[in-house]
């Protein structure tokens, strides 16, 4: 059987060979070789953060999503197996040609076996061209808008932001786009200070257009939200007055002869603003008695003063209110009047002595000399206090204490004085001879407990 199997074996395997050789023109002829173009195959880009290490962004000329076209030599059974799915095409970044900006496409097909089957793979584009700029840091700060309005009376004193700026990484040509940073919130009703979380940033050109940072490549934003705040604040008109402390205190401060009469401020009533809760017990702004001093001052007296430094903690100047204002301390110089009174009235006398003086006496009261149109010398009393002189037999020149019962006018005292003659009383034994007095020069004489002339005996 072996020998029938290997006899001739020479010719039978030429006979084999054969076979295969007309087999294989015979498959040529009927699954000839061909041409055919592939479209639309994605180009990966490899090696992307070299550029970024470098501080550079990309774009690609033809677009972010690029694709390539090639054309595949092979026969056409596995043309007919083969799509363009079949296909890989990258790009390396590494690879790039500095001068021109190109990167080599490179392709290969990713079906194992098909691809041993493949005579060649000609691509229509060989290279991405790639224009690449530089990435930049800005900070923004972040601006607050207020969408709607708020109730009537009310008002936005300030506004803030936390973070209250935004840290921005982009290519220049991004950044150059960024005009401000905003973030939008609704004020419908808000009557009081307000905290809003989770505000989100919106960015915007100089044209105001809105910009989608998320969809810019090498772009990064440090925050996306912020907390939004607000003070809520509402007006009230106040006066400007200064506390009765202060009036008390120039009123004794000035030398003597003369008066504080008033004062004059050339701001009367002030605009401020504030937390209602703040401003609902506030009625006044008061000006305290450490902003004036009258010690020595023989003239009028001014005050340069600023509201600032007297308005209480969380109370503010509305926008535009004048802070500085001046007040004038009036002063002026008191006359002095001489009167001519008769009621003068001496105490402290004793049973067994005699006094003699003079019904008439000089008081000097002084005032202003408007207040004098209208004084009535009825209220001046005057009185002597013999005191020790009581005694003390002879002639005694006193002094008077002259009061008034209107505290506006004020008497001089040691300014006035009157003789008395004091003598030791001895019981008359004839009766002595009326003699008739001058009325103007009355001189009186009165014993222990005798009441005194009043001024209209």
């Amino acid at each position: 059987m072996l020998n029938k199997i290997f006899r001739n074996w020479p010719i039978k395997l030429l006979s084999v060979f054969l076979a295969v050789v007309v087999w294989f023109f015979i498959m040529s002829l009927a699954d000839p070789a061909g041409t055919q173009t592939y479209n639309n195959i994605p180009v990966q880009l490899l090696n992307e953060d070299l550029l970024t290490q470098a501080g550079k962004s990309y774009t690609l000329e033809n677009g972010d999503n690029p694709t390539v076209s090639i054309r595949v030599s092979a026969a056409g059974s596995v043309h007919r197996e083969l799509s363009s799915s079949d296909f890989t095409a990258t790009a390396d970044i590494a690879k790039m040609f500095d001068v021109t900006g190109r990167v080599p496409i490179e392709v290969s097909c990713n079906n194992a076996f098909l691809s041993n089957q493949i005579n060649s793979i000609t691509l229509t584009n060989d290279s991405l061209k790639i224009n690449f700029e530089n990435i930049v840091t800005k900070e923004f700060a972040v601006s607050i808008e207020t969408k709607n309005d708020l109730p009537e009376g009310y008002f936005i004193s300030k506004k803030w932001a936390n973070p209250a700026s935004v840290t921005i990484t982009a290519p220049e040509s991004v950044m150059d786009r960024i005009a401000s940073v905003v973030a939008e919130v609704d004020v419908t009703g808000l009557t009081e200070s307000a905290s809003m979380e989770n505000i989100a940033l919106e960015f915007l050109s100089g044209t105001g257009q809105s910009l989608n940072l998320a969809a810019s490549r090498d772009t990064k934003v440090s925050v996306e939200n912020v907390t939004v705040g607000l003070d809520v604040y509402t007006m009230k008109t106040l006066p400007v007055v200064i506390s009765q402390e202060a009036l008390d205190k120039v009123k004794n401060q000035v030398p003597d002869g003369y008066r504080y009469i008033k004062a004059q401020q050339t701001i009367s009533n002030v605009q401020v603003k504030g937390l209602m809760s703040r401003l609902a017990d506030l009625s006044m702004i008061s000006i305290p008695e450490s902003a004036f001093s009258l010690v020595g001052a023989k003239e009028s007296k001014s005050f340069e003063l600023d509201l600032n430094d007297y308005l209480p903690t969380g109370i503010e100047l509305m926008d535009g209110q004048e802070a500085k204002f001046t007040v004038t301390l009036e002063v002026v110089e008191l006359a002095v009047r001489e009167f001519v009174i008769n009621n003068l009235r001496v105490t402290g006398q004793n049973e067994d002595y005699r006094y003699q003086f003079s019904r008439s006496v000089k008081v000097y009261i002084r005032a202003l000399e408007s207040d004098f149109v209208e004084f009535d010398p009825s209220t001046i009393s005057a009185t002597v206090d013999l005191g020790s002189y009581a005694t003390r037999e002879g002639t005694h020149r006193l002094a008077v204490t002259v009061s008034c019962t209107d505290n506006v006018f004020t008497p001089l005292q040691n300014r006035s004085f009157v003789e008395i003659t004091v003598t030791k009383y001895v019981p008359q034994t004839t009766t002595p001879e009326e003699t008739e007095e001058d009325p103007e020069n009355a001189v009186a004489s009165f014993a222990p407990g005798e009441t005194l002339p009043s001024i209209n005996d």
